[in-house]
């Protein structure tokens, strides 16, 4: 996911358009303007924003013309309507305004209002069939068949162990110290986790996340969690929907929802300034860890060798 500088001519435009949906419920906040402010060091602009006025959707878009520029400006909306961890109706009404102005239709959208209604069995459905590995575990299932749906459900439920798949991957244990592969090894037994195959364990594109959280040097807390998802979102390109995993972050991190089967939610992690850098890290890298790459084949090859072969600048 590419982060497209506008010009400073542009910047303001923007800027009155967010600062409108911030003030939408009659509380222009910290978090708001903390959000305001990274976005000013990110165009290099220093703009008084109590001095900014409202401006209309189509004033916005007969400023901003560039197709990416109106996508981005859309996605900084649904974040900023998003940072003061809740959702608003007043706030998607106003994001959905500026949204049919600029000609964006998008899938956050739809998530948005879900979450502003508190429809949010309809949003965690919407934001979680998204996510990655539920696209990756249905092409999985379409190759290999019921038998495989049937090891992977077992393994899941804690009922019976792949004993193959997981020896594959407790054998990384073994790796050269310093490789990718130890390192991951290392990474799923300090936090506790199961190795595929094991029983209670995740699907196997997990694996993926993962070895992400190695690749990028994020952590497991919410925090890190939140980057690394920042980190995915701009290792994605964008026919592959690399905003999914913002959205997602932010309602389980920030929002509380618990978006996958094993979380409980938390509130208010969110950090403007560590997302945009995480995403400005993926965004550099040479490869998308969760879209077609195959990791076995540099499994024993060196961490820092390798993370400067993928350009993933150091934190």
């Amino acid at each position: 996911m590419e982060i497209k500088l506008p010009s400073p001519m542009l910047v303001p435009y923007g800027l009155r358009a967010m600062k409108m949906i911030a003030a939408a419920d009659g509380d222009f906040g910290e978090s708001e303007r903390n959000l305001l402010d990274t976005a000013q060091r990110m165009f290099k602009t220093s703009l008084d924003v109590d001095r900014l006025e409202p401006i209309e959707p189509e004033e916005l878009a007969k400023h901003i013309t560039d197709p990416s520029l109106r996508r981005q400006f859309v996605r900084a909306m649904v974040v900023m309507s998003l940072i003061d961890g809740e959702a608003k109706p007043a706030e998607a009404t106003i994001v959905e305004r500026f949204a049919a102005a600029l000609g964006i239709e998008s899938k956050d959208l739809v998530a948005l209002r879900h979450l502003a209604d508190k429809q949010l069995l309809r949003a965690r459905f919407d934001i979680a069939r998204r996510f990655f590995g539920v696209e990756m575990g249905i092409d999985r299932a379409k190759k290999e068949g019921p038998r495989w749906v049937a090891k992977t459900l077992a393994a899941m439920a804690g009922i019976l162990e792949n004993t193959e798949l997981a020896n594959r991957y407790r054998a990384l244990k073994d790796a050269p110290a310093g490789s990718l592969g130890r390192a991951y090894a290392d990474f799923i037994t300090k936090n506790g986790f199961s190795f595929p195959g094991e029983k209670g364990s995740p699907p196997e594109q997990i694996v993926l996340h993962d070895l992400t959280h190695v690749l990028s040097g994020y952590g497991t807390d919410p925090e890190g969690e939140l980057q690394v998802l920042g980190f995915h979102a701009g290792c994605r390109r964008e026919e592959h929907d690399p905003f999914s995993f913002i959205i997602f972050g932010i309602a389980e991190f920030h929002l509380g929802l618990a978006m996958s089967p094993v979380a409980t939610g938390s509130r208010n992690k969110l950090d403007p300034v560590l997302l945009f850098r995480a995403i400005e890290r993926g965004a550099a890298c040479t490869i998308d860890p969760t879209e077609g790459w195959d990791p076995w084949p540099v499994m024993h090859e060196p961490l820092e060798e390798l993370r400067t072969k993928y350009n993933i600048a150091p934190l």
